[in-house]
């Protein structure tokens, strides 16, 4: 793991351009002005296969050990830089709207970044051939374009393992159309979700939002209809000479608004059923969502992220809850986030 680099004080990030969780958690680490080194290419899938969710990216801290999982990873970076350019709003509703976004974003829109990216022929040769480039860097064309058929093959015949099938594009694509849309206001009105300064769930749909700028079709898409959320991206790749702004005690925009509508009605049914089939040992679950039938594997991670959700929203104090229900009821969220957790969710 480049133990040359243990002891200096500088953290390794171990990714791919190609890795929406990657990039996430580099424009964290920039704008949050921590040291580090990036290291893309084969580093983070090496780096990831001695992981026990074998995922990008890998952060290894100064002392060398390795740590997963953008959303943990935020919230270590908090605990070990605490006050150095936070991610996470000082206000407790703002806070927890944050939590519940930025997880919609890496557990929802990241569908829509896969469906994109291996719906269409156009896509799968470009992007796989580019990620094929991205690990290989160098051994010719021959084998690059070699490699990339094999990653397509694969990637393609894995959508309807996570959730990304024909039945499900429809709903998908039109739901990644409103959250661009809401975003796309927000970012010219007020430039980050909670106020002039990003927070955690600013990061994780940057993230997503990278690819979806980047692969051909909907890079066409947000340029045509969303310019100013596909700009906003641009400027998101590196914070770190943005001057600290501040973050509004508003729990009510329209795009909040917007956002949170999203969450009811398609994410977190879509927890709730995976969450429920995971207790009770199924290996596939249905939940309704834009008037249609969805099936898929059960996602074990995914139920642990209800379970923290609902445990986040549980620990509110009372004023806090108090300011939020109004527009969790109108949205539809509330009673999906108040449930009693009788569905259960996995161990």
């Amino acid at each position: 793991m480049h133990e040359d680099l243990v002891g200096t004080g500088l953290y390794q990030l171990k990714g791919a351009i190609g890795s929406p969780y990657s990039m996430k958690m580099r424009a964290v680490l920039r704008y949050r002005r921590i040291p580090f080194v990036w290291q893309g290419g084969l580093a983070g899938f090496v780096a990831a296969q001695a992981m026990k969710a074998k995922v990008v990216p890998v952060l290894v801290t100064p002392e060398g050990e390795a740590w997963n999982d953008s959303t943990r990873l935020i919230q270590q970076l908090e605990a070990w830089h605490p006050g150095t350019r936070s991610l996470v709003p000082t206000d407790p509703g703002v806070a927890f709207l944050s939590l519940l976004l930025e997880d919609m974003a890496d557990e929802w829109l990241s569908r829509a970044m896969y469906l994109y990216r291996w719906a269409r022929p156009v896509d799968q040769e470009q992007m796989s051939r580019w990620l094929a480039f991205d690990a290989m860097r160098g051994g010719g064309a021959d084998a690059i374009v070699e490699q990339a058929v094999v990653w397509r093959d694969r990637q393609v015949g894995r959508r309807d393992l996570v959730g990304v099938g024909e039945a499900a594009q429809p709903v998908i694509e039109a739901s990644a159309a409103r959250i661009m849309s809401a975003l796309n206001q927000r970012v010219v009105e007020r430039g980050f979700l909670f106020g002039d300064r990003p927070s955690a769930a600013d990061m994780a749909f940057y993230g997503q939002l990278t690819q979806l700028a980047t692969d051909p079709t909907p890079q066409a898409l947000m340029r045509d209809h969303y310019p100013w959320l596909f700009r906003w991206v641009q400027i998101t790749d590196d914070l770190s000479g943005d001057i600290e702004g501040q973050w509004d005690e508003d729990v009510d925009s329209p795009t909040l608004r917007a956002l949170l509508v999203e969450c009811a009605t398609h994410y977190l049914p879509c927890l709730v059923a995976n969450a429920a089939a995971v207790q009770q040992g199924q290996a596939t679950f249905s939940y309704r969502a834009g008037g249609v039938e969805l099936s898929q594997p059960t996602d074990r991670y995914q139920a642990k992220c209800l379970q923290v959700i609902r445990g986040a929203f549980a620990d509110l104090d009372r004023e806090t809850r108090a300011r939020l229900s109004p527009v969790l009821i109108e949205t539809g969220c509330h009673s999906l986030l108040a449930s009693d957790g009788s569905e259960g969710v996995g161990a």
